[in-house]
């Protein structure tokens, strides 16, 4: 049995190595209570993703990971049809800084922003449809038909808001955030080939022109007319919506 002096005494001794331990001795006590680890799975408006998180001291931590999906889309617009597939797909790495509790604020980037749309734009034989100003009817011997682009800029810085537990103990990590990535204005691509029809003196001597939209100086204007229109309906999209959940475990 411990005697009460000795008791009294080795208190003392525990309390001076406390007082005089060096302040990393608790930085690294705390540290290892810290999962070393998290791994989770995610859906956002990204599409399905996976991420790597490593906590850090001060209540905050530095994640990296990546996003993918794909899905098709119909459009119709100025009577040409749009078969549209749009291709979602990107690397971000992430900080967070842990506030109140559960809740952080995150800042980072898509370091690389794949998401893009490819579209093949069609008119059927005999359809009247729009380029830019003028009107024109598909020419049911060779339809008019075409390619067009939607792409982004490969970096885009990006902001959340979030809450989640990646740096406190237990082994389920989760995080639920939202906010934008700033991916600036999109840029479209529109080109067209087949063969557009023009009716002049119309009545019963209606004169039927058809030209070929590839070739024909005054239809190509118009297709880039069009092209600026597509660019000028899409100009205010340059911010992102993030929408995320992720659920894994730590280690």
């Amino acid at each position: 049995m411990i005697q009460p002096t000795r008791f009294a005494v080795l208190i003392g001794c525990v309390i001076a190595v406390l007082a005089f331990a060096p302040n990393n001795t608790f930085a690294q006590v705390k540290v290892q209570q810290q999962p070393k680890l998290d791994v989770l799975f995610s859906i956002s408006s990204l599409g399905f993703g996976a991420q790597v998180a490593k906590p850090l001291p001060h209540r905050s931590d530095i994640r990296g990971g990546f996003n993918f999906y794909s899905y098709s889309n119909d459009l119709t617009d100025d009577g040409i049809h749009y078969a549209a597939d749009v291709k979602l797909q990107s690397v971000n790495i992430q900080f967070d800084k842990y506030l109140v509790g559960g809740l952080f604020v995150s800042g980072g980037a898509l370091v690389w922003n794949g998401n893009k749309a490819d579209a093949n734009p069609s008119v059927p034989g005999g359809q009247w449809f729009k380029l830019g100003n003028a009107s024109y009817f598909s020419n049911p011997a060779s339809p008019v038909h075409g390619q067009s682009d939607l792409t982004f800029r490969t970096m885009a810085p990006l902001a959340t808001l979030g809450f989640g537990n990646l740096t406190s103990k237990g082994h389920i990590a989760y995080t639920v955030e939202a906010g934008v990535a700033f991916h600036g204005t999109p840029a479209a691509t529109l080109t067209m080939a087949g063969s557009a029809c023009t009716v002049t003196n119309p009545g019963s001597n209606a004169t039927i022109v058809c030209q070929n939209v590839a070739t024909d100086p005054t239809i190509q204007s118009n297709v880039a007319a069009q092209q600026q229109k597509i660019n000028d309906d899409i100009s205010g999209f340059k911010y992102y919506p993030i929408i995320q959940f992720s659920i894994g475990y730590k280690f």
